[in-house]
């Protein structure tokens, strides 16, 4: 700088302020045009996001719907912050990484979704704006809309179709996204919690799948039975309710809120532990330390009706309100306020989704309230559990591996506890899967997949229990009847040669605290010493 003199300093620090004035300007140009725009939405994404329950599907206001079609269509029945997360997508596939249908090599590509729909807004974007505002024209109302370069004045009978006033956008649903890409996803929340910039790729499924459904078109025959069973019997696999199997309540002595009304909990069995065998064994488990305890609970028993989860995950939500309806009135005319259950998908849809419809209770899952029992040690103190299995110095399993369910761990947090109640077991040797807790994988029966195993594999399980092989344990742990079912499914079909057992954690639990006579006859020879 002795090198130039004043003036020319000067001349020099403005031509510096100019081309750093320019050049920062320039991205205001090139940001918009470029991959990088995420920079300029996502923080407002992060602040936009949802403080909803992770767990809790938005309702459909289905009488402004006229209870016809609900859902998307087409790009403009996104709401304005799904149309926000396109265009916050950092595209770094962190969801396809979490995605388990994508790493089973299926159809969904969560990043796709954002993708797509941002290529879209960019080339289609002014007609979306005027779609959507035309969409605003009701029954009854006389309003304003633009129709070409001119504006008319349309008044209605009934909702105005957009397929008349405007031109429309490409179908969503069997036009952007293959239905295989919309059904093929578990709904178990990876993707949503692995994102950085928090966008919610599980909604734009859910409605996705709610127009097919209302539009009744394109719906898979496995689903319209579990509808069907639901809306006619009050169960996904349409048993009527002369069938409904309660020997074992009736010889556990399990009064119901009708015999019993002042009941301190009501213990919702659910539908796969009234009608699936490995899930009822975790009920009757669940239901004999409960009693052990000195907890006062009771049934409904023949009354209990789906929780209505399942048809909501699939898209019916009409089915779901009324469901919910229906299950409120009965809970809250028998003065419920307390409920523990088996289920997560029961526990999340009680817990968080009832509350959207007046239904306030206080919910807890069988794992949660099973480690409190163990917590504040009453278990140790009950008699006839004094000499069981708990006690012992060296337990007949070495190596056990769990596994995080989805409603109950990415969906609610429960990650802790189900591994307290493992923890007091001595000589247990836990160990974990390759992918566990935070970043735990989906067994793949979640979102309605469960009803649609009659397809010849589930890749999702497959590749779960080899994780749960690859940790050499002998036992795999879970704390969901679905979970359960799937994975004992897998391993008893493709692991023949396998000695290893799939179990409920309170059916597990039970074995260490009863004695020898009493254990399920799966674990009698598995548990000899």
């Amino acid at each position: 700088l002795v090198f130039f003199n004043n003036n020319t300093l000067i001349v020099l620090m403005e031509l510096f302020w100019w081309v750093h004035f320019l050049l920062l300007f320039s991205f205001f140009y090139i940001i918009p045009r470029s991959k990088h725009l995420h920079l300029v939405f996502a923080p407002f994404n992060v602040y936009w996001h949802s403080m909803k329950p992770k767990g809790a599907l938005l309702p459909v206001d289905l009488d402004r719907e006229k209870e016809q079609t609900c859902g998307v269509k087409t790009v403009e029945d996104f709401t304005w912050k799904q149309l926000f997360d396109a265009f916050s997508c950092v595209k770094c596939g962190r969801c396809h990484g979490r995605c388990p249908s994508e790493q089973s090599g299926e159809f969904l590509k969560p990043k796709r979704i954002n993708g797509r729909l941002r290529t879209y807004m960019e080339e289609n974007g002014s007609l979306v704006l005027r779609n959507r505002s035309r969409k605003t024209v009701m029954s009854g109302q006389t309003s304003t809309v633009e129709i070409g370069n001119t504006e008319e004045i349309v008044k209605t009978d009934e909702m105005v179709n957009i397929d008349v006033i405007a031109t429309t956008s490409e179908k969503v649903a069997g036009g952007m996204f293959h239905y295989d890409f919309i059904w093929s996803c578990t709904t178990c929340g990876g993707c949503n919690e692995a994102c950085p910039v928090a966008i919610d790729h599980i909604s734009k499924i859910i409605d996705m799948r709610r127009n097919i459904v209302s539009e009744k078109v394109n719906i898979p025959v496995e689903i319209k039975q579990v509808f069907e069973g639901i809306e006619n019997c009050g169960n996904p696999y349409g048993k009527a309710r002369q069938d409904i199997e309660y020997t074992w309540a009736q010889e556990l002595k399990i009064p119901t809120l009708s015999e019993k009304p002042d009941a301190e909990y009501l213990f919702f069995v659910g539908c796969q532990a009234t009608f699936d065998e490995s899930a009822r064994k975790a009920a009757v488990a669940f239901a004999r330390i409960l009693q052990s305890s000195g907890i006062d609970f009771a049934i409904l028993g023949e009354k209990e009706w789906c929780c209505g989860e399942t048809v909501r995950r699939m898209g019916n939500e009409l089915l779901f309100q009324k469901t919910v309806i229906k299950n409120i009135a009965s809970l809250d005319v028998l003065g419920v306020k307390k409920i523990v259950t088996t289920c997560p998908h029961c526990f999340n849809t009680l817990k968080n989704e009832y509350p959207q419809f007046g239904g306030y209770y206080e919910v807890i899952p069988h794992s949660v309230l099973l480690a409190d029992l163990l917590r504040k040690g009453v278990l140790e103190t009950i008699p006839e559990y004094s000499k069981g299995r708990l006690k012992t110095e060296e337990g007949p399993y070495k190596n056990v591996t769990y596994h995080d369910p989805c409603y109950l761990s990415h969906f609610n947090g429960f990650y802790s506890e189900p591994r307290e109640i493992l923890s007091v077991v001595p000589g247990l040797n836990l160990v974990e899967m390759p992918r566990t807790k935070e970043k735990s994988f989906c067994c793949g029966a979640g979102g309605g997949r469960f009803w649609t195993k009659a397809k010849p594999e589930n890749p999702i399980s497959r590749n779960r229990v080899q994780e749960a092989l690859v940790t050499g344990a002998d036992l795999i742990i879970t704390s969901c009847p679905y979970c359960n079912t799937t994975l004992k499914e897998e391993t008893q079909q493709r692991e023949r040669d396998k000695d290893i057992i799939t179990i409920d954690i309170a059916e597990f639990l039970e074995s260490y605290l009863v004695t020898q006579t009493d254990l399920p006859d799966t674990l009698k020879q598995k548990t000899s010493i």
